[in-house]
C-alpha cells in the first residue's frame, strides 16, 4: 500500500508544477501594435472628420462676413465721396454768403473811440458835420451819408469803452476817400480829444480772418515794414527796395517777418 501511494505521488500525471505559458512571439507583438495604431488612427480620422466639417462651418462664416464687409467697404467709400462732395458744396455756399455779406457792407464804415452819446439824437446830421472837422481834406466835399447807428453790443454798465458807431454812405467812392483821409490826418481827434479809428466794415468771417493779422502787422510796423490788408484777408508788405511781398496767413506773415535781417526792415 505504502509503496503505491509513493508511486503515484512521482508520477508525473499527479505532479503540482504548473505548465510554464508560452512567451509572446515577434508577430504577436506587431499584431497588437498594428491593432492599437489602427485604434488610434480610427479615433484620429474621426477627429479629423469632426474637426474638418466645424471649420468648414467656421469658413462659411467668416467668407459671409467677408462679403459683408466688402459690401459695407464699397458703401463707405461711395458715403466717403459722397460726404467730401457735400464738403466742397458747403464750403462753396459759406464763401458765396460771405461774399454776399461783403459786398452788402462795401458801402459801410465802422467808427471806433467815438463817446457814447456825442451824436445825440442825429447820428446822420452829428456824422456829416463832424468829418469835415476830424478830417480837414474832407471840407467843401459832399459825402451823403444814408444811415448811421451804434452797434447794440453788451457794454459795461460805466461805459468804459464806446459802442462803435456804423455808418452807411450813398457811394462806395466816399468810403475809401474817408479811409484815405484817416491814415492823411492819423491820429485823427475829435472835439473832446478822444482817438477815433475808421475801419470798412465786413462780415464776421471775414472780419476775423483780417483781426487775425493784427499783431503781426504791429510788429511789421514797429520794425518799420509798410504792410496793407487787401480784401478778403491778404497781407501786403512793401520793403525798403519797393518790392510788393503777399503774405496770405498770419503764420505765412510771422516767419516772414522772421526771415528779414534788420537792414531789410528799415
Amino acid at each position: 500500500m505504502a509503496h503505491n501511494r509513493k508511486q503515484q505521488e512521482l508520477s508525473p500525471l499527479a505532479s503540482p508544477i504548473k505548465k510554464k505559458s508560452k512567451p509572446p512571439t515577434s508577430i504577436d507583438m506587431v499584431d497588437k501594435m498594428a491593432n492599437t495604431v489602427a485604434h488610434f488612427e480610427d479615433i484620429l480620422k474621426t477627429e479629423l472628420t469632426v474637426m474638418r466639417n466645424e471649420f468648414a462651418s467656421h469658413m462659411s462664416v467668416v467668407q459671409s462676413l467677408c462679403s459683408k464687409l466688402d459690401l459695407l467697404t464699397g458703401e463707405m467709400r461711395e458715403q466717403k465721396k459722397v460726404v467730401a462732395d457735400h464738403d466742397r458744396r458747403v464750403t462753396a455756399l459759406e464763401q458765396q454768403v460771405v461774399d454776399l455779406q461783403d459786398r452788402s457792407r462795401r458801402s459801410n464804415l465802422r467808427l471806433i473811440g467815438l463817446p457814447e452819446g456825442a451824436e445825440k439824437d442825429d447820428p446822420v446830421g452829428f456824422l456829416k458835420r463832424s468829418l469835415p472837422t476830424w478830417l480837414p481834406s474832407l471840407a467843401g466835399k459832399e459825402i451823403e451819408v444814408e444811415r448811421a447807428h451804434r452797434v447794440y453790443t453788451r457794454i459795461s454798465s460805466h461805459r468804459a469803452k464806446p459802442r462803435v458807431f456804423l455808418f452807411k454812405l450813398l457811394r462806395y467812392m466816399d468810403r475809401e476817400l474817408i479811409l484815405r483821409a484817416a491814415r492823411l490826418h492819423a491820429p485823427v481827434k475829435s472835439s473832446d480829444g478822444a482817438t477815433l479809428s475808421f475801419f470798412p466794415d465786413f462780415s464776421p468771417v471775414t472780419a476775423k480772418r483780417r483781426s487775425a493779422f493784427a499783431s503781426v502787422r504791429k510788429e511789421m510796423r514797429e520794425v518799420g515794414i509798410q504792410n496793407f490788408l487787401l480784401y478778403p484777408a491778404t497781407l501786403k508788405v512793401i520793403l525798403n527796395q519797393g518790392e510788393p511781398k503777399m503774405l496770405y496767413s498770419p503764420e505765412e506773415a510771422r516767419v516772414f517777418l522772421r526771415s528779414l535781417s534788420p537792414t531789410n526792415c528799415m
